[in-house]
C-alpha cells in the first residue's frame, strides 16, 4: 500500500500529472474528480494514463467563440451577404441550437439572418442558408440529416455546414454524398492524432489499447453507441458519443473477475 502511493506521489507531482487538472477542470462536469481515483479504478498502468491525458483535448467557451468568430472572418463575404440565412443543423434540443446561440454573442447584429428550420423551404430563390453545428464524427447522422434537409430545399438553394470540430472520415462520408451542401470543420480530428483505438494510431501500444477495448467491454459502450471511435475529446459542456468510452462513462455498475464494480469516470457526460 505505502509503495502504491509513493508510486502514485511519484507520476502525479513529479512527473506533473497534476499539471493535466487545468484543462480538466475546463470541462463542466469535471468538479472533484481525481486523476489518481481514475488510474486505480481503470487499473491502467500510470505510463497509459500519461499519454491519455496528454492526448485529451477539450474545446472550452473561449476558444469555441474564436472558433465561430474564425468561421465568420473566413467567410465574410458570405455571411454578410442579405440573402444568407443562419440556421442549426439537427433536431431542435441538440448541439447546433447551441452554437447557433454562441454564434450571436459572437456578433449579436447578424440575429436578422437567423432563421428556424421550419423556415428553410420559405427560402426565397438563390438564397445561402448557413447550417452551425458542434462536431462532425462518424458522419452517419450527419449525412442522415443532410438527406432529410435535401428535400426541403429548392434546387438554386446553396446549403453550407461549418462546424467547430469533425473528423477526416466523417466529413468525407458527407461531402462524398454528393448533395450540394459544403462543409467545412474548423478544428479536424485526424486519426494520427486522436483515434487512439485505431490500428494506424501510433500513441498508444497495441496491449494498451486490448486493456482498454476490455474496459469498454465491460462497460457496455462499444455495444450499445455504435459511435464509438475513441477519441480523448470533449467540449466544455459535453462529451460526444465518439469520444472514449471510459473517459465519459460514469457510475455504470459492472463485474469483472466476479467482482461487482462502479465506474468512475474522468469527464463524466452526466453530471
Amino acid at each position: 500500500m505505502v509503495f502504491n502511493r509513493i508510486i502514485d506521489f511519484y507520476w502525479y507531482y513529479i512527473k506533473n500529472l497534476k499539471k493535466h487538472e487545468r484543462k480538466l477542470l475546463k470541462y463542466q462536469g469535471y468538479g472533484a474528480k481525481s486523476i489518481v481515483r481514475f488510474k486505480h479504478e481503470t487499473r491502467l498502468k500510470w505510463n497509459t494514463i500519461s499519454k491519455l491525458l496528454d492526448s485529451i483535448k477539450i474545446v472550452d467557451g473561449l476558444e469555441l467563440r474564436n472558433e465561430l468568430r474564425a468561421i465568420y472572418f473566413q467567410n465574410k463575404e458570405l455571411f454578410d451577404d442579405r440573402n444568407t440565412y443562419v440556421t442549426h443543423f439537427g433536431p431542435i434540443g441538440k448541439s447546433g441550437a447551441l452554437i447557433v446561440n454562441q454564434f450571436l454573442r459572437c456578433f449579436p447584429s447578424k440575429e436578422r439572418m437567423v432563421i428556424p428550420n421550419s423556415e428553410i423551404n420559405k427560402l426565397a430563390e438563390n438564397s445561402s442558408i448557413i447550417f452551425l453545428d458542434d462536431f462532425i464524427g462518424t458522419g452517419n447522422q450527419g449525412l442522415e440529416y443532410v438527406k432529410k434537409i435535401s428535400y426541403s430545399l429548392n434546387s438554386s438553394i446553396k446549403p453550407f455546414l461549418f462546424t467547430i470540430c469533425g473528423t477526416e472520415d466523417g466529413i468525407r462520408k458527407i461531402d462524398n454524398f454528393g448533395s450540394n451542401f459544403k462543409v467545412k470543420s474548423q478544428i479536424l480530428l485526424r486519426k494520427d492524432e486522436y483515434y487512439l483505438l485505431d490500428k494506424s494510431n501510433k500513441i498508444l501500444l497495441d496491449e494498451e489499447k486490448a486493456q482498454i477495448r476490455t474496459l469498454n467491454f465491460y462497460l457496455g459502450i462499444t455495444e450499445s453507441n455504435e459511435y464509438h471511435l475513441g477519441l480523448p475529446f470533449a467540449f466544455y459542456y459535453s462529451t460526444p458519443d465518439n469520444s472514449l468510452g471510459i473517459l465519459w462513462n460514469d457510475n455504470t455498475e459492472y463485474k469483472m473477475n466476479n467482482t461487482n464494480r462502479k465506474w468512475y469516470g474522468l469527464v463524466p457526460r452526466e453530471y
